[in-house]
């Protein structure tokens, strides 16, 4: 039982652990101005596997390079990650490709529509991210976190019960022993009380006993007064 409890503690602090640096390298990034994108096709593959999430920054135009990739909005609002493969600088324009198509994409990106160059990638991560970002997703995040805050309590509680009662058995068994002590020194007291009575009788006894005596031999000499001694 301790073992599990060690252990369920253990893997307790782990969990807690992780959330809060998974909280604060998150919050950090975006304090620093990333966003944060999930990768949701195979076109970037296997360098971007589906399901990853992308850590993006906003460059300018002329930090861009062939090669680099780039997070950007198509015309329907759909967020793309791909890689650049020729720029045209005049016009701003950019050309890209994903890593697992056999042509380029059908028309160059403008700068306008660039959300920015991807800084790094965190594989499998990006579904956990799409969670978080709905409103479903960060209910069970709250959820989560009231659990954990509450299943902490309870178990502090369990463990101080546990505690009180492991004293309370300490306390009574000292009782007991002591009880076990006293109980021979009160015997010893009265045996040494009723002795000492004893003894005073007796001394009594033998007082009474001589006194007797003494009686008696002074009644005999007043029975024969002539008697030479």
């Amino acid at each position: 039982m301790r073992k599990l409890a060690l252990v369920g503690r253990i893997l307790l602090i782990v969990l807690y652990l992780l959330v809060i640096v998974i909280g604060l390298a998150v919050a950090i990034l975006l304090l620093c101005g990333m966003k944060l994108y999930c990768i949701e096709t195979g076109s970037m593959e296997p360098d971007y596997p589906i399901g990853s999430m992308v850590v993006v920054e906003r460059v300018y135009f002329e930090s861009i390079v062939e090669g680099d990739v780039i997070t950007y909005v198509v015309s329907d609002n759909t967020v793309v990650t791909h890689r650049v493969v020729s720029i045209d600088s005049e016009h701003r324009l950019l050309t890209t490709k994903g890593d697992n198509n056999v042509v380029n994409d059908a028309s160059p990106v403008s700068y306008e529509n660039v959300l920015g160059k991807v800084d790094f990638c965190v594989p499998g991560f990006g579904y956990v991210f799409l969670l978080l970002s709905t409103r479903f997703g960060k209910i069970m995040l709250g959820v989560l976190a009231f659990g954990l805050i509450g299943f902490y309590i309870i178990k502090r509680m369990y463990y101080r019960s546990l505690d009180g009662e492991d004293e309370g058995e300490d306390g009574k068994a000292g009782s007991e022993g002591d009880a076990a002590d006293e109980g021979p020194a009160e015997g010893s007291e009265e045996k040494g009380a009723a002795g000492m009575a004893a003894d005073q009788t007796e001394e009594n006894a033998e007082v009474r006993s001589d006194g007797a005596e003494a009686g008696e031999k002074g009644e005999a000499g007043a029975l024969n007064p002539g008697t030479e001694m």
